[in-house]
């Protein structure tokens, strides 16, 4: 049996990270760790599938208590992941999946090695922006989204492995095979 990885979705805003990432791993036994964060819920996000949605001062104790592995802030919100759950979930030899941005996959990425596997989606901007209209997204958020997308798609030189999010169903039959040979020791983890 192979040891428990820690697969990171990460890549630009709007490339479909959560929505292919749940859509590749819901029948495996690969759990979703949701990140904590002090922003409050968007339409159509629910907790805790999406976001355990604390307020600042909940997460501001939490955060003096080093109860996060990662802790980073992007634009005035600040998101982590609990440490507890992690190592739990890694002592007990199960894989879990993250959502995060660059930041965050790179903290994890110098806490956890090797057992870190950073899956990067990616779409054009111009279909990220189709994306967040068709959603609704109020101009604001939409707009920030936009101004992240150059410095957040440049990561993808730094990831194992590189996915476009055209089509959700055939990214998520990617993705499977590439967890699926890591879950079966078949592939060996970059260094």
């Amino acid at each position: 049996m192979s040891k428990p990885y820690i697969y990171v979705f990460t890549g630009t805003s709007g490339s479909g990270r959560k929505t292919t990432a749940r859509l590749a791993l819901k029948h495996t036994r690969i759990t979703h760790l949701p990140s904590y964060t002090d922003r409050p819920p968007r339409d159509k996000e629910y907790p805790p599938a999406d976001y355990h949605y604390l307020t600042p001062e909940h997460f501001d104790v939490l955060s003096k208590r080093h109860y996060f592995s990662e802790e980073v802030k992007i634009d005035r919100y600040r998101y982590g992941v609990a440490s507890r759950e992690l190592n739990d979930a890694l002592r007990e030899g199960r894989s879990v999946y993250l959502i995060l941005n660059r930041e965050g996959a790179d903290r994890i990425r110098s806490l956890y090695g090797d057992k870190v596997v950073r899956i990067f989606l990616y779409v054009e901007k111009r279909l990220v922006k189709e994306r967040l209209e068709a959603k609704g997204m109020s101009y604001e958020i939409m707009n920030r989204y936009l101004n992240h997308y150059t410095d957040e798609v440049t990561y993808r030189k730094e990831c194992e492995h590189v996915i476009e999010n055209v089509d959700a169903e055939r990214t998520a039959a990617f993705i499977r095979d590439i967890v699926a040979g890591y879950e079966a020791g078949d592939l060996e983890k970059n260094q």
